[in-house]
């Protein structure tokens, strides 16, 4: 195996990782874990939500964690294309679960199923997210979003 195929396994490893931490930070993890994932200046859509850079990801995180939601988050078909030596574009799709109030959470439906387009940039720090855009497929519209905003359709 060549080193520039070794580093590769290596880089899809991180990118996938990147991604398992998403789901982790969000369904209970840190703001801090939740920065870590993604470059200072993110460009981040959900549906009708845009959100740039680092302050306005905690805002939203914070602000999600106030209203009590619960979530969890499961990934599929993880697609990974390589631009570049330090740049990736990565393809998933993403089934939700969410609801607020205390666990256990009354009823099971999903709240999203959605693609999820990643730009990935290698860092110093390692890989990052630089571009996420979360586009909804099928949305529940029993179940609230996570944050008041003028679109409904959020992550």
């Amino acid at each position: 195996m060549t080193e520039a195929a070794l580093q590769q396994i290596l880089d899809r490893h991180e990118i996938e990782a990147l991604n398992l931490q998403f789901a982790r930070a969000l369904d209970g993890g840190t703001v801090e874990q939740f920065l870590a994932i993604f470059t200072e200046d993110v460009d981040y859509r959900s549906g009708g939500r845009v959100l740039q850079g680092h302050a306005a990801l905690r805002d939203f995180f914070e602000a999600r964690a106030a209203a009590g939601r619960v979530s969890r988050h499961l990934m599929s078909g993880l697609d990974i294309a390589f631009t570049g030596a330090d740049t990736a574009r990565v393809r998933s799709t993403w089934l939700t679960f969410a609801g607020a109030g205390p666990l256990p959470v009354s009823g099971c439906t999903p709240f999203l199923v959605a693609d999820v387009e990643d730009d990935c940039l290698r860092t110093p720090e390692g890989w990052r997210i630089s571009r996420r855009i979360i586009t909804p497929i099928f949305r529940n519209p029993e179940i609230a979003a996570p944050v008041a905003t003028g679109s409904e359709a959020q992550q």
